[in-house]
């Protein structure tokens, strides 16, 4: 694919990886998420791609989300968490003496975990905005690239938590959030973790477009630290959640069964397969005698500095 170049790190040493039916996917967010998605779609299907330089899996063509897509997943129950263990690591790197910034700061929930010397937040939802500006926080409906131009070196920590996912110009993201880092600030994002289980999950239709533009591996986080010359000062995958118990055993029956029937891995597949109900009794009966001990969950956070 030599025409195409990498999101990232503009290389054009990409491969296509999988073809994806848009037909499929947008099924599974009418029914499952109760949202449209079908105008996004103007092709029968879109590609997973992989960067042989850094590792990025991205779709192409890039397809994200509007404003309206955003406010009709806050339905979706537990889209939006006011605790989950990105907050709890990042904060561990945050003192009282810090200027931070947060992009995509939601309702900012993260303020509850820190005592910044000053916090500023960038967001676009307005319901979002009201909810943390009702709370005297500084959030601003500002695009990050807007905010770099007027704050250079501005901010002792930038963080963002699972945002970098649904951008379609992450490398030119990254840019602006160091733009907006003093030399020796500390870079903080999150993303959902392709080294996990999720990344076995069929039909995982959260994890692909219009809601998520790319997947992150361990060996691409690394590779920021290359690309933006930065020092990586840690990788630190989450411990998988008790809520999320059921859902790894699922993947891990699908994974099992498949393995056996020698039956190769595809994200998406129509209608409800034996599989997944196979996966589903597996789930079920295993957690009866066992919890799954020391696995990793479905974030990783990744820690820089400039």
């Amino acid at each position: 694919m030599n025409d195409l170049t990498c999101i990232l790190c503009k290389s054009t040493e990409i491969k296509e990886i999988e073809k994806l039916d848009t037909r499929i996917l947008a099924n599974l967010y009418k029914k499952r998420a109760k949202v449209d998605v079908s105008r996004f779609f103007k092709q029968e299907q879109i590609s997973l791609c992989e960067c042989a330089n850094c590792g990025l899996l991205f779709y192409n063509p890039i397809i994200l989300g509007d404003g309206k897509f955003y406010e009709d997943l806050q339905s979706y129950k537990g889209y939006y968490l006011e605790e989950k263990s990105d907050y709890t690591e990042a904060c561990k790197y945050i003192t009282e003496n810090d200027d931070v910034l947060e992009v995509g700061c939601g309702a900012g929930f993260f303020t509850n975990f820190i005592k910044p010397k000053s916090y500023t937040g960038l967001e676009f939802n307005d319901k979002a905005i009201g909810i943390a500006q009702s709370k005297g926080l500084n959030v601003k409906k500002q695009s990050l690239e807007e905010h770099s131009l007027e704050n250079t070196e501005k901010y002792d920590v930038v963080c963002f938590f699972q945002v970098l996912e649904h951008v379609g110009n992450p490398g030119e993201f990254l840019q602006s959030a160091l733009k907006c880092l003093k030399k020796g600030g500390k870079l903080i994002l999150a993303v959902p973790a392709e080294d996990s289980f999720i990344s076995k999950q069929i039909n995982l239709y959260l994890n692909m477009p219009p809601h998520h533009a790319s997947r992150w591996k361990d060996i691409t986080l690394d590779k920021i630290a290359q690309l933006f010359n930065l020092k990586k000062i840690a990788i630190i995958h989450e411990t998988l959640m008790p809520i999320h118990y059921e859902f790894y055993y699922k993947v891990d029956g699908v994974v099992k069964l498949n393995k056996i029937m020698g039956k190769p891995f595809k994200s998406l597949e129509r209608g409800i397969s034996l599989s997944y109900l196979f996966s589903t009794l597996w789930a079920k009966l295993i957690l009866l005698f066992s919890k799954p001990k020391n696995k990793e969950g479905q974030s990783v956070i990744s820690i820089y500095e400039k």
